[in-house]
């Protein structure tokens, strides 16, 4: 076989891994890889404006296609600017693997041009960081690093490519260059439950008088929607989710309660009065529990996670199920479909609960999601927006208040990843970029990143980057001028005392079109419709900057649980 340079062995590796993109920007150490990448039709490569984008670009067509793509950088700042992507990942357990190039082994340590301490600055935000200071192991330590990342809890993976790896020739052996099949495809978690603890969790929910079923992101990676809904109408079980897990349920369906923690329509509530609680891929972290006080003391938790160091981390578990999620509750309901009459007349009352609370519930929040006001209100920005969208249509929520208000207001219509909240790390300018990467991962279907002012101003240079590839997405920025989320921290705090969170007035409709990309400005309710349903049917990339509320006594979809709110906004 002919000798291959380095970056060659590895875009040979990743082909044979399946990969379809790679999102980054070349820099003299890793030119091999780019040469060998310009040479080959498999993979295709997205360069990008910033690196941290590439990084949020690989992990949304992730969160879509449930498999790793690459975020590629040079060494220094190119490899350090991945930090905030990769900890994203790390955090919401989404398969990426970031490869860097590194100084050569010869000089390193001697002051090289932009030489860091890279490999301990990515290493907390990766399962596993890789160097490969052998040529002869690149095929070896990619076949890990796609293992590592798609395998038990998925992440990021780090693999750290010396200059002289890259540079360099060896004559490898065909039987060196293959990929292990487990790890080629959609991440691995084929892990099955224990049977006797599935079945101490069906007594469990057997004898429960009013169980809730709690979801989170993991369902996503588990694809586990329809078990979800098997489940929940075999025993009656109202779904509430965090945002992370919206699209476990259609939240059109009866048993569907919404998100549930921080912001709730009703489903805190029901958590509130259970006897038992089933949690599924969900951490219970800060925003899910209302920071740690939501869940009851009395109830039983039954919980399913693919991590058992999940299992129990922050409260009791009565039951732990180290498993998939799909697998795990598809046992569950093998376990109870004979009890599907005994339990029928609980089903029910609680079908009557959940539909007269969310009629309630529908009656409180009409007169803003049909709100005539000006600025406009956020609710009736979200019920416009799904007025035009298909039900398959991608909603990318950028981190505060993009997510805060959509994750309560915006309804999934159908099971799946319809909606992307970047809760992970929850990084400000997310929403265009992992807009991009999930239009990249299902290019027929509609994309809309939602943003705020400030995290659109932080990712606006990638607009470019869309147009240039032919991946079109909608960009609505919920400008109200300020760092809103901290803007209504600040009021509920220190009684309206603010200091650095206002911003000057910008047209990023303007801002759009000046990049050739569709761009508006709204400040009318009335012409919101008739002006998304433009920029979808546009077919370019779009930008329209809706003029939300400046006031911080109104930003605020509900209580935060840091802070008392003078005037919390309506639901």
């Amino acid at each position: 076989m002919p000798e291959l340079t380095g970056g060659e062995a590895v875009v040979r590796m990743l082909e044979l891994h399946g990969l379809e993109f790679a999102f980054g920007m070349a820099g003299y150490q890793p030119l091999p890889y780019y040469d060998a990448l310009a040479r080959q039709r498999s993979i295709r490569h997205i360069l990008i404006r910033d690196e941290k984008h590439g990084a949020f670009m690989a992990d949304g067509y992730a969160r879509i296609r449930n498999r790793p793509a690459v975020a590629d950088a040079t060494l220094g700042p190119g490899a350090t600017n991945l930090i905030s992507g990769l900890a994203e990942s790390f955090g919401a357990s989404i398969p990426m693997i970031a490869l860097t190039g590194e100084v050569n082994s010869l000089i390193s340590g001697r002051a090289a041009t932009q030489e860091s301490d890279q490999f301990g600055m990515i290493k907390p935000t990766v399962k596993m960081t890789v160097p490969i200071d052998r040529i002869e192991r690149v095929p070896e330590l990619v076949r890990r690093a796609f293992a590592v990342a798609n395998g038990g809890r998925p992440g990021p993976v780090h693999l750290n490519v010396r200059e002289d790896v890259m540079h360099g020739r060896f004559d490898f052996q065909e039987s060196d260059l293959y990929a292990t099949p487990e790890a080629t495809g959609a991440a691995m978690r084929p892990v099955r439950p224990d049977a006797p603890a599935i079945e101490r969790a069906a007594a469990l929910l057997r004898r429960a008088r009013r169980p809730v079923m709690l979801v989170g992101g993991g369902i996503h990676l588990s694809e586990g929607w329809s078990e979800v809904q098997r489940l929940a109408e075999l025993t009656g079980m109202p779904v509430a989710t965090t945002m992370s897990g919206k699209g476990a349920l259609a939240e059109t369906h009866p048993l569907s309660v919404g998100v549930f923690g921080r912001y709730s329509r009703f489903g805190n509530d029901l958590i509130k009065a259970a006897d038992v609680l089933l949690v599924v891929g969900c951490k219970l972290g800060e925003i899910s529990t209302s920071r740690w006080t939501l869940l009851p003391e009395g109830a039983a938790i039954i919980q399913i996670d693919i991590d058992p160091t999940e299992l129990g981390k922050v409260y009791q578990t009565q039951v732990g199920i180290w498993a998939d999620a799909r697998l795990a509750l598809a046992g569950l309901a093998e376990a109870l479909e004979s009890d599907r009459h005994a339990m029928a007349p609980r089903a029910r009352e609680q079908a009557t609960e959940i539909a007269g609370r969310r009629a309630a519930w529908e009656q409180e929040a009409a007169a803003n999601y049909g709100s005539d006001e000006r600025p406009i209100h956020n609710a009736r920005l979200l019920r416009d927006l799904r007025s035009v969208l298909p039900d398959d249509a991608i909603v990318v929520a950028d981190g505060g208040f993009a997510a805060h208000w959509s994750g309560l207001l915006f309804e999934t219509r159908m099971p799946g990843r319809s909606y992307i909240a970047n809760r992970g790390h929850a990084a400000i300018g997310y929403g265009l970029s992992g807009a991009i990467g999930a239009k990249l991962a299902a290019p027929g279907r509609v994309v809309v990143a939602l943003c705020g002012d400030n995290g659109f101003a932080m990712a606006l240079a990638e607009m470019e980057t869309s147009r240039r590839i032919g991946a079109p997405v909608v960009c609505v920025v919920i400008d109200n001028q300020a760092l809103g989320y901290v803007k209504a921290l600040q009021h509920g705090l220190y009684d309206g005392r603010f200091i650095s969170v206002d911003f000057l007035d910008v047209d990023y409709g303007a801002v759009a079109r000046n990049f050739g990309c569709f761009g508006a400005r709204v400040d009318d309710p009335a012409h919101l419709g008739p002006v998304l349903r433009d920029a979808i049917e546009s077919g370019e990339t779009a930008v329209i900057d809706v003029m939300v509320t400046t006031d911080a006594s109104r930003m605020l979809p509900g209580i935060d649980a840091r802070a008392v709110s003078k005037e919390p906004a309506g639901r």
